[in-house]
């Protein structure tokens, strides 16, 4: 199910300071030693937080509370969950871990052999070319000093994935290095698409095939409502619809992260797909759904987002219709 915002309706600006702190994620990799990656982030709070299901509130697409059960009930019935995040946010990373296990545990550890399914988790975190030590990193090849050095995992890996990472090891799980190379994606951010086109061919394979689809109206409206609400990054002047290289650079990484799940449908066979992502992208089904489903037309997707929100624990009617269900998070946690 797609979701669109109403005409006249505003993304919070929340959703701004969200995206905007994903685009700064573009500008550098870490490519030092992978001690460094166990610093402290500036966004994880400095002491450890005990969690619980008072820091959150969830929420359908109309705004009715439902729980996390009912969720999970849900998820058996598709073939994709899209965990939209906000990437600053300890509570979302939490229950990202608290859902991965839950759905391990339904629908594969404590499932009838003939209702098993294969669950991957897939993450914008990682790119696809460095899936080779990702996989080698899992299957105990390589330790974690060499994994932190040579895979570029965000600043903000080791206190906010690396559970996921430590939990789908233990239970053999496939993790998918869904994204595009962040050097590319600031290519075309400087150039445009046609800047693609001098990639050699392994480099393509890192990619979504080109040519890439076009980006919907939903998502350029979208981009649009984050320019007026202070992005700095286009002219104001800018017909964003046919001439933002940033728009080209946000359905770069869209489509080639729909592509890497696309790919995975097709290999493993009754694959249940956890992927995690900013938002944006996937904000009121834009997006990376839009892509998967011109990639495959009868795939099952579900979106839900998790926002921290100076609404919490109300529900924020401007989150309306941003996703298949909506989770609330405190937002003084971590703060």
């Amino acid at each position: 199910m797609f979701f669109v915002l109403k005409k006249g309706k505003t993304i919070p600006k929340i959703f701004f300071l969200t995206f905007l702190y994903s685009w700064t994620l573009l500008i550098g990799c870490v490519t030092q030693e992978g001690t460094m990656i166990t610093e402290q982030h500036p966004h994880s709070p400095k002491n450890s937080i005990k969690f619980s299901e008072k820091q959150y509130q969830i929420y359908d697409a109309t705004g009715k509370k439902t729980s996390l059960n009912k969720i999970i009930d849900q998820i058996g019935l598709v073939h994709v969950v899209f965990l939209g995040e906000m990437h600053n946010d300890p509570v979302a990373h939490y229950l990202q871990e608290v859902i991965l296990r839950k759905i391990t545990n339904r629908y594969w550890t404590n499932a009838y052999t003939s209702k098993r399914r294969q669950i991957v988790l897939s993450m914008e975190m990682f790119e696809r070319d460095v899936q080779m030590i990702l996989d080698e990193y899992l299957l105990n090849i390589i330790d974690e000093t060499y994994f932190l050095s040579c895979a570029r995992p965000w600043r903000n890996y080791y206190h906010d994935y690396h559970p996921l990472l430590k939990y789908a090891k233990k239970k053999s799980l496939r993790v998918l290095a869904a994204n595009a190379p962040r050097r590319y994606v600031h290519r075309v951010a400087k150039q445009g698409n046609e800047a693609l086109n001098d990639l050699s061919a392994i480099a393509r394979t890192w990619i979504a095939p080109l040519p890439i689809r076009p980006p919907s109206e939903k998502m350029k409206q979208n981009l649009r409502t984050i320019h007026k609400q202070g992005g700095l990054m286009i002219s104001p002047h800018e017909n964003i619809s046919e001439k933002s290289y940033l728009l080209d650079a946000q359905n770069l990484w869209d489509a080639t992260m729909a592509y890497s799940i696309n790919e995975e449908l097709s290999s493993t066979h009754d694959a249940l797909i956890l992927h995690l992502n900013g938002f944006f992208h996937t904000l009121s089904g834009s997006g990376i759904p839009e892509h998967l489903r011109h990639y495959r037309p009868d795939v099952r997707m579900m979106v839900i987002n998790i926002v921290r929100n100076d609404s919490f624990p109300k529900f924020n009617p401007q989150l309306k219709n941003s996703g298949d269900y909506v989770i609330i998070t405190d937002p003084n946690i971590g703060k």
